[in-house]
């Protein structure tokens, strides 16, 4: 099991994508794509100030969360779905002078200084559950086209 906590931090921390689902206030569901820096532990992204997702958060900070990712090489060529990541969270909005924010959000902040990016944004906080449900990870790829193989659900202690 210890290996396969070290894989989903490892597959937190490589990726950066991934689909944000939270709710409004009457509670209708809003799915979008995010990029995102990780040191494997906590997620963070950045996002206009007055974005949906944002103002979303700002009323219910409960998110959902599916990082989806392809396994090698040959995943782009044998036809299997992607592997995921799937958990739920809590969203918090963090100070742009944190030092641990600062230093995982590192590259988007020499991009945003070179473009001259200033405008209205906000950073978020993802901060996972405990339990992670996953889909391919752990297993081999032929493994995926079998959904009982290709599924867990991983504690994690983070």
């Amino acid at each position: 099991m210890k290996d396969l906590i070290k894989e989903i931090r490892k597959i937190i921390k490589k990726n950066i994508w991934l689909v944000l689902s939270t709710v409004d206030k009457e509670e209708q569901p809003h799915s979008s794509v995010v990029m995102y820096q990780s040191d494997g532990y906590d997620i963070y992204f950045e996002t206009g100030e007055y974005t949906l997702k944002a103002r979303n958060i700002r009323v219910n900070n409960k998110i959902s969360v599916t990082i989806p990712f392809r396994k090698s090489f040959f995943h782009k060529i044998i036809p299997a779905p992607p592997a995921e990541l799937h958990f739920k969270a809590i969203a918090e909005f963090t100070s742009k002078d944190d030092e641990k924010t600062r230093k995982i959000m590192e590259k988007v902040l020499k991009y945003e200084e070179k473009a001259g990016i200033e405008d209205e944004t906000v950073w978020i906080k993802i901060v996972p559950s405990d339990i992670i449900s996953t889909f391919g990870v752990g297993v081999k790829l032929l493994d995926m086209r079998n959904p009982e193989k290709a599924r867990n659900l991983v504690k994690l202690n983070f």
